[in-house]
């Protein structure tokens, strides 16, 4: 059998554009894009990066919704050999301030409707800046140095001399909450996305005709790596939105034509409590991807009312390998399937649960039933974080990657979750930890000192706590609290629900004692 031979996005863009060069790869607001029309834009704009400096191994940082210009930006940025370095829209200026103090990029290609964004950040952090229009007013002048993407993907030049990235080289870094404090950057080799497009549109059996539909964040690996890549691995198309609405939702899969789609967190849940109405199943989806399991009965009432098979999977920023129901026979609907492979079988991808021994301080596989550690080892796997060897060694152990999450074997051999490792908090589909939201409460003049916490959620997922002791002397109530964060922090990190303690409990060693904190 002839082993995979890995392939750069750059080549796996180019044979998708000419395959498929009549048929739609975009569709957006009842505008469409066909994939030549993907390939001429993207070739333009990745050369005029290029004349703008902008070589192999630069990191561009891009603060785009969801749309057309976030999908053509970061393929042409790709394309020219340089790092798409995607900034969370929902990041208050402070965090987007911090975010590109770390990143340190050549460039930022941002949305004039989101320069607001941008007050934190200092007149000489960004060299280059590269505007993307809101379409609402018309163009000013800009400053130098600075360009438009708009006349970048409409410039028709041709890309050529220009040496195609190779597979191990870096195409992206993305941000994603470890469980220290701030995020960590996520550096992704062009290996990675190709192959976890190619194994997305095999997972699912997706093919030409298919139409997948996400409206998730496009600076997250999800809606980049499964939908967008994964539809054009399928040679299908990919209609967007920019943001989750539910009462808007199932009419925006009629109106797109859409076949498939991807939801995290309490998506499904919130779909699930609306009134039941008509257009529940006026509409062409049959699979739907998400994360995590909802539980055995929602899973069956989903698929009863929506008519639309839906799949479980598992997957993380650092390894989009993890694990999937079968498209077809039994399934464990309250866990996550099997490991994952890619249609090429002599890709490696390899997983296992581990449990440490507390005498020998070793490692040994769990037994059946066991829980333990999930370890995984394929080539869709980052190759570690950007300006942080400690975090990178600790990921991973001879050559495994440590996920930090725990899972157990059914008896027919599924994964099924149970939790995490570390204290991260899942809330709307993102990773917060307590450390980055405890310092910001901290930062409030009423307050000694807080702790945070994940507290189960009627949707799912879970729900922030904060557990605050005051200063001698000081009021404040939960309203001024929730506002002071809102201010410095994305609106899924500021906690919901408060608890005023004379004081945190304590270990022996004076650490905040988190399994005594409240949670009922």
């Amino acid at each position: 059998m002839n082993r995979y031979q890995p392939i750069g996005m750059r080549r796996f863009l180019d044979r998708a554009c000419a395959r498929h060069a009549g048929s739609v790869f975009l569709h957006f607001r009842g505008a469409e894009w066909t994939y030549a029309q993907l390939g001429e834009a993207t070739d333009a704009a990745a050369a005029g990066l290029r004349e703008l400096g902008l070589g192999r191994g630069a990191r561009v940082a891009m603060l785009l919704p969801t749309g057309p210009d976030h999908v053509f930006a970061w393929l042409a940025v790709v394309k020219a050999g340089a790092v798409a370095t995607p900034i969370h829209t929902d990041l208050s200026p402070a965090e987007v301030a911090a975010v590109l103090d770390h990143l340190e990029p050549a460039a930022l290609i941002h949305d004039r409707a989101l320069a607001g964004k941008l007050t934190a950040v200092g007149p000489d952090a960004i060299r280059l800046r590269i505007e993307a229009r809101d379409g609402a007013v018309p163009d000013p002048p800009l400053p130098p140095p600075a360009a438009r993407l708009s006349e970048l993907l409409s410039s028709r030049r041709a890309l050529e001399g220009v040496e195609e990235p190779g597979p191990d080289e870096i195409a992206e870094i993305l941000t994603t909450s470890g469980t220290s404090g701030w995020p960590k950057a996520t550096m992704i080799p062009h290996r990675m996305p190709v192959l976890t497009g190619e194994a997305f549109a095999h997972w699912l059996g997706l093919g030409s005709k298919d139409r997948l539909f996400t409206c998730l964040p496009m600076s997250h690996i999800n809606a980049r790596h499964y939908s967008c890549l994964g539809a054009i691995a399928a040679g299908a198309s990919l209609a967007l939105e920019e943001r989750f609405s539910a009462s808007r939702f199932w009419g925006w899969l009629a109106a797109s034509g859409a076949t498939q789609f991807n939801a995290i967190g309490a998506m499904l849940r919130i779909l699930l409590e609306r009134p039941e109405m008509p257009a529940d199943r006026a509409h062409r989806v049959r699979l739907v991807y998400a994360a995590p399991a909802l539980g055995s009965e929602a899973h069956v009432a989903f698929e009863r009312r929506f008519g639309a098979r839906l799949v479980i999977g598992y997957g993380l920023t650092e390894s989009t390998f993890g694990f999937i129901h079968s498209l077809s026979g039994p399934r464990n609907l309250d866990g996550m399937g099997r490991p994952r492979r890619h249609p090429d079988l002599s890709v490696a991808a390899d997983a296992r649960l581990v449990v440490e021994d507390a005498r020998s301080k070793t490692w040994r596989d769990a037994a059946p039933q066991e829980t333990g550690e999930i370890w995984l080892r394929n080539p869709a796997t980052f190759t570690g974080y950007y300006r942080d060897a400690a975090a990178t060694a600790a990921a991973f152990s001879d050559g495994w990657l440590r996920t930090g999450d725990l899972a157990r074997r059914d008896e027919q051999g599924e994964y099924v979750f149970a939790g995490r490792l570390k204290q991260v908090i899942r809330r709307r589909g993102e990773n917060l930890t307590p450390a980055e939201v405890e310092a910001v409460i901290e930062a409030h003049p009423a307050v000694l000192e807080a702790a945070v916490i994940g507290v189960p959620s009627p949707l799912g997922e879970d729900d922030v706590r904060a557990c605050v002791a005051l200063r001698p002397g000081a009021t404040a109530i939960p309203e001024d609290l929730a506002a002071f964060c809102a201010e410095r922090l994305a609106a899924f990190k500021v906690p919901t629900q408060w608890r005023f303690l004379d004081r945190l409990p304590r270990t022996p060693t004076q650490r905040v004692a988190y399994p005594l904190l409240p949670r009922d």
